[in-house]
């Protein structure tokens, strides 16, 4: 009986050894596995924080760049635009100054236009001049050729007329002819009574420097430019002097 109490008290200390070692090693099992999951619950929040962070970075640098390809193309897009400006003031000032341009042509060409008229003008009214001129010329030429002809006939016929009729003809300055009449008064054969013939640019005569004066020298010139009897206008003359002289004392 003793030896049955004592092998129960051994069994009962030794159950109660293990029980206390099984309950120590749960124990020490329990807190293990509590630190395990403290230690992994620890790294989980930091892995995720970690992952939470790496994704924060990396969103954030997609941001970053992001913004930056944003800002880049804003920037491109105003200096496109700048030079969009730029060009199109080139092009208003360029247009501007061909506006100047063609209006300075415009201006230029409507002088030139009006020069160009006005020598078209002047060069018709010179034309019309020169063949006035012309005209006039050959007019002249031929009037002075005739006169020229008149002269040397009355040239020829001053002998006639000096010895027949006391008629001197003398050749002066500028195609004109002096005739001296004698034999007129009584008292004084050798008085001459002179009057200068001529023939103007028209060919008409003109009769001038009677000496003495006659009051009818007019009256005779419209005769004989009308009549063109130059013979009657030197007796008519004659007959006017011959007057004159038989009224002298």
């Amino acid at each position: 009986m003793a030896a049955q109490n004592i092998f129960g008290a051994r069994l009962a200390h030794t159950t109660e050894c293990y029980d206390s070692t099984m309950s120590a090693l749960k124990m020490d099992e329990e807190q293990s596995l509590n630190v395990y999951m403290q230690e992994f619950r620890t790294r989980f929040i930091n892995r995720s924080s970690e992952e939470v962070t790496s994704q924060a970075l990396k969103e954030s640098y997609k941001d970053s760049a992001q913004t930056d390809a944003w800002f880049k193309k804003y920037r491109d897009g105003e200096l496109m635009i700048e030079k969009v400006l730029e060009f199109r003031n080139e092009i208003t000032l360029q247009n501007k100054r061909i506006e100047e341009k063609q209006k300075n042509i415009l201006q230029e060409a409507a002088k030139q236009g009006e020069h160009e008229q006005i020598k078209e003008e002047l060069t018709e009214r010179i034309q019309r001049l020169r063949e006035e001129l012309n005209k006039k010329r050959e007019v002249a030429l031929a009037n002075r050729k005739a006169n020229k002809e008149r002269i040397k006939e009355l040239q020829k016929s001053a002998t006639l007329f000096r010895e027949r009729l006391g008629l001197e003809i003398r050749k002066l300055r500028g195609d004109k002819l002096q005739f001296v009449f004698r034999c007129i008064n009584p008292k004084d054969l050798d008085q001459p009574y002179s009057c200068i013939i001529s023939l103007n640019a028209e060919g008409e005569y003109e009769v001038t420097g009677c000496d003495p004066p006659l009051e009818c020298i007019a009256e005779f010139q419209e005769k004989v430019r009308e009549t063109r009897n130059f013979s009657a206008l030197l007796a008519n003359l004659r007959k006017s002097f011959t007057a004159l002289g038989s009224q002298v004392k």
